[in-house]
């Protein structure tokens, strides 16, 4: 369901290069395009990363749900993203996504879950300072894509898959690793050929220069679960892949 008010739209073209291994759109460049579109929705709102980091704060991601209707393969050239906010539920406030094509059919949607915290203490703001920065007339439509993440939690069941040191590319301009490099980690695990039509990821402790994370997988059915650690979960995820295509 798109909004009637206070949302934001933009064009983004797709090209070759943006394609993965199984001949789709890398789904981390999907996030970079969420990404640069509610940064810029939040700076024409009053709440972007100036307004944020005057007052000693910045926004995190904490969750992050994509679902694909569609594959986006090299004859999809590009498409309209919608984007608008949610009223903040105590900690947490939510923003939707859904992806037109030029016919008006949907591509994708997604539903994200961020924080504002504190930039020297990295804890979370309180629930009143979070309405206090984040307002605005807000919609009350939602995307297709319901905001519940499964909870996933490594056991015996799960297997040793790779060690990823964070070098500088993967940092963004907060010094922790970037929201949407943690996709590629997740992606690594898999095969060449496997397509991904739905993820969910949630970040957990961010990652800084020079840390390692163990990167854990298990499958199950057409589902791969992923956790990584460090000294504890830094991000847990799930990808849904294709079947029978």
């Amino acid at each position: 369901m798109l909004p009637r008010k206070t949302y934001f739209t933009t064009s983004c073209a797709l090209y070759e290069s943006n394609l993965d291994p199984s001949g789709v759109v890398n789904p981390r460049r999907i996030a970079e395009f969420m990404q640069d579109a509610a940064g810029l929705h939040a700076d024409i709102l009053g709440f972007g990363w100036d307004n944020l980091d005057a007052t000693g704060c910045l926004w995190v991601l904490s969750k992050l749900k994509l679902r694909f209707y569609k594959p986006l393969t090299k004859d999809i050239k590009g498409f309209n993203l919608y984007t608008w906010p949610l009223k903040p539920q105590r900690f947490f406030a939510e923003r939707c996504f859904e992806a037109l094509d030029v016919n008006g059919e949907q591509l994708f949607g997604a539903t994200t879950m961020w924080m504002v915290i504190d930039r020297n203490s990295r804890k979370a703001v309180s629930s009143d300072r979070l309405a206090e920065i984040y307002r605005c007339d807000f919609d009350d439509a939602h995307c297709d894509v319901e905001p519940q993440f499964e909870r996933v939690r490594r056991d015996e069941s799960y297997e040793f898959v790779y060690d990823k040191t964070v070098r500088r590319s993967d940092l963004d301009v907060n010094g922790h690793v970037n929201n949407t490099n943690y996709i590629n980690f997740a992606l690594d695990a898999l095969q060449p050929h496997e397509r991904v039509c739905e993820l969910e990821i949630v970040y957990h402790k961010e990652l800084l220069l020079g840390d390692v994370a163990h990167v854990y997988c298990k499958r199950d059915g057409n589902a791969v679960y992923l956790v990584g650690e460090r000294d504890e979960t830094t991000f847990t995820a799930k990808l849904v892949l294709a079947t029978g295509e």
